[in-house]
């Protein structure tokens, strides 16, 4: 098998993005995210902090889901890509 069919297969293919990779402008939204998200908990009391960390949570699994379906739907359009060069390969043998 290839590198990337062994990797899958036993578990060790990394799919996740490093923190390290991300660049420098997504790296200052996620800190000026995280800054904001601070800053408006400590104006809040416990009921209103509860309520927007349940708010964080819920957006995060949204982004998530969102990002698990954008990457199918990329990965398939990419297979039947792949699937239609393979269907037409005979257009450049001569024969």
């Amino acid at each position: 098998m290839g590198k990337i069919l062994d990797a899958f297969a036993d578990g060790s293919l990394c799919v996740e993005e490093e923190f390290e990779r991300r660049s420098p402008e997504h790296m200052e939204l996620s800190e000026k995210a995280c800054r904001l998200q601070e800053e408006l908990e400590e104006k809040l009391n416990d009921e209103e902090r509860e309520l927007l960390s349940d708010l964080v949570d819920t957006v995060y699994e949204e982004c998530c889901s969102y990002a698990q379906n954008r990457f199918i739907h990329g990965y398939r359009l990419g297979v039947l890509m792949t699937m239609e060069i393979f269907d037409e390969q005979d257009t450049y043998i001569m024969k």
